[in-house]
């Protein structure tokens, strides 16, 4: 799961908004200012190209076709860790992305 977690976070696929292709049509998340976005804001955004580390990886099986991710993120752009957590389900032949939040560590 965590080359799902990637595509959610490479530069490249940020860059050129390919990360619509991994959200689930019922997407959410949750950003550290407590908004909540869907596909829709997501679409219509413009995503960061920074450039991040993952530590601390773990997957859990929530129910047969839905995992929960939990991981820290670095973002070595701008020197910041935040606590993510990610809900992935699997539709139409591939995991797409449910649910994602993130809380920066202070």
């Amino acid at each position: 799961m965590i080359e799902y977690e990637w595509l959610h976070l490479k530069k490249e696929n940020r860059k050129h908004n390919k990360v619509q292709d991994i959200l689930h049509p019922d997407f959410k998340e949750i950003g550290k200012s407590g908004k909540v976005y869907n596909k829709h804001d997501i679409s219509h955004s413009k995503l960061d190209t920074d450039k991040y580390e993952i530590k601390d990886f773990e997957a859990q099986t929530l129910a047969k076709g839905c995992i929960l991710c939990t991981y820290t993120l670095f973002n070595v752009s701008r020197n910041t860790i935040t606590k993510r957590s990610s809900i992935w389900k699997y539709y139409e032949g591939d995991w797409k992305l449910l649910f994602h939040q993130g809380t920066e560590i202070r």
